[in-house]
């Protein structure tokens, strides 16, 4: 359903508006993402009060070794979430591209319980690499610098902390993804938020209390415990009783998971090694002060993208059920509202951003810069284009199929290539490292994938952003 004007009395009413909101799983997915802002912003006071200069020095070297554990999940989690929503749409099998032709409309308890034990056996397995790798090369990096802190003891043992809460950090992160994919998105949500409060809590109590370097870590262990226990006790109540499962039933699993878990795994670490190249290019070429203009002009961007992208990340569950089904109509019917919300968030928050963010800054006493509005309206305009080529780019996967890779992998280089001609044979400075992608990607992804995804579902791109779909489009 679509919010409409004038509102329904019932709706303007704040008892039955509270209710809606707490039922409405975008407004949990924008609960979430505050929380995660309001978290950085909240607790780093609390760190540069609590710890001396060589201990905020190691807790940047913790935070920059736990960025890792995103990686390792290297394009599982989409895959999986894929394969149960396949599932529940009554898919017979699964198989490495393409998808079978699903011949019922019920839930295949069967393989949903395969892809939960494949999934189990999963995550133990990257936790354990995890572990090896943090443990090792981790371990390394802090024992540089680790009697320069004022009670090494302390630091090692906050390491240790730190070490455990990634790798279950990671191991937990499978059973919301597995609830996701069985199209219970809002209890998912739920329980992440509620984690995430609880890591805030726990790690803001412990800095007052004066644990220090051990705060977060024992936050982010307490709020992995919770989400596993919660989200795996969801998961099993909607399961039904567990047939007998060989164990060379999840060795096959695996192995029709992989091929295209290792194509999203290459799009996603392309991305994360493009935003620190050129992070590294600008803190080489154009020094502190620039790279935090450019780095705070990303950031805020990169929240309004995320802020916006809630409106079509809470129906890809439901699609997947119906790319199952080879139901194009449906699809079609559900993912064209959500991404002219999507569309619409974006622009009217990006809008915002160029009108009043600059001076909310200096209102707010604060000597930090963006980048200058002409830049800062290319770099939003590149964030739309992006955002909209990915959301195109996930329906395309919902087909099972990741043709995207390699020209991906080419866009991006080409970019790097580009930032660098640009950084030093021009008088840009910051604009070349906005520039360079925007060329770059516009070359082929920005309009070729949106094109290409429509026809996956029955459609012409023209015709389907500017004629409705008929039928009703689903719920908030």
């Amino acid at each position: 359903m679509i919010f409409r004007w004038p509102l329904p009395f019932s709706l303007i009413q704040p008892g039955a508006l509270l209710k809606r909101l707490h039922s409405s799983t975008v407004a949990w997915f924008w609960v979430f993402n505050g929380l995660r802002l309001a978290t950085g912003i909240l607790l780093l006071p609390l760190v540069l009060r609590k710890l001396s200069t060589e201990e905020l020095g190691m807790y940047y070297v913790f935070l920059s070794q736990v960025a890792l554990a995103p990686v390792i999940d290297f394009g599982f989690s989409p895959t999986i979430l894929r394969f149960v929503s396949y599932a529940m749409g009554g898919a017979e099998t699964i198989q490495p591209q393409g998808v079978s032709k699903s011949t019922g409309t019920s839930p295949n308890f069967g393989l949903l319980w395969q892809l939960f034990f494949t999934t189990r056996a999963l995550y133990r397995v990257l936790a354990l690499v995890l572990l090896v790798i943090l443990g090792i090369w981790g371990t390394y990096i802090v024992n540089l610098r680790v009697l320069e802190t004022p009670c090494p003891r302390v630091t090692w043992v906050a390491w240790g902390i730190t070490l455990i809460a990634t790798v279950l950090n990671i191991y937990s992160s499978w059973a919301p993804v597995f609830l996701r994919g069985m199209n219970e998105v809002l209890i998912s949500v739920r329980i992440t938020v509620l984690a995430s409060g609880v890591r805030f809590a726990v790690a803001a109590g412990l800095f007052l209390a004066g644990a220090g370097l051990m705060s977060l870590p024992l936050g982010d262990l307490t709020g992995s415990v919770i989400q596993q226990v919660i989200a795996r006790g969801a998961c099993l109540r909607r399961l039904r009783r567990a047939p007998s499962t060989k164990r060379s039933d999840v060795w096959q699993q695996l192995r029709i998971i992989w091929p295209n878990s290792w194509r999203l795994g290459l799009v996603t670490m392309g991305g994360y090694l493009t935003v620190n190249a050129n992070t590294l290019i600008c803190l080489k070429v154009l020094g502190l002060a620039a790279n935090a203009r450019y780095g705070l002009s990303i950031q805020l961007l990169g929240i309004i993208s995320g802020m916006a992208s809630a409106w079509t990340q809470v129906k890809w569950p439901i699609i997947g059920q119906h790319r199952a089904r080879h139901d194009y109509a449906a699809i079609q019917q559900i993912f064209w509202p959500r991404m002219w919300l999507q569309y619409l968030t974006f622009l009217a928050m990006a809008a915002g951003l160029l009108v009043c963010g600059q001076p909310l800054l200096q209102s707010l006493g604060s000597n930090k810069q963006m980048l200058a509005l002409p830049w800062l309206a290319l770099l939003a305009l590149n964030s739309f284009l992006e955002m909209q080529t990915s959301i195109w780019g996930t329906l395309i996967t919902t087909e099972n199929r990741i043709p995207f890779l390699w020209p991906s992998l080419a866009s991006k280089l080409l970019s790097f290539g580009l930032s660098l001609t640009f950084i030093y044979t021009t008088s840009l400075g910051l604009g070349a490292l906005v520039l360079a992608p925007f060329l770059a990607h516009c070359l082929f992804d920005y309009w070729y994938w949106p094109i290409h995804a429509a026809r996956g579902i029955q459609t012409s791109l023209a015709r389907f952003m500017f004629s409705r779909p008929k039928g009703k489009p689903g719920t908030l």
